[in-house]
């Protein structure tokens, strides 16, 4: 899917696990708050990223890419709505 001509799979699997590793080792209380529990679009959008990232290992990477974006995007459109 993603770069087939330039990465073998295997090497998006390192990189997927690495990029998760180092979320993993960075991560603070803030990164539980990004994705809050009782609510469905968390659930959905967590269904589809675990889906897409069977298809393709660098689905994990681009996951955690648009959860920290979202993180620091989030309180600029929540101050517009208001």
């Amino acid at each position: 899917m993603l770069f087939d001509k330039y990465i073998s799979n295997e090497m998006k699997i390192y990189i997927a696990v690495l990029s998760g590793a180092l979320w993993i080792y960075f991560r603070t209380s803030d990164c539980y708050k990004m994705i809050p529990r009782l609510h469905i679009f968390p659930v959905i959008f967590v269904s589809i990223w675990i889906y897409l990232n069977y298809k393709d290992p660098l689905f994990l990477p681009l996951g955690l890419v648009i959860l920290i974006s979202y993180m620091y995007i989030a309180p600029f459109i929540t101050l517009n709505i208001m």
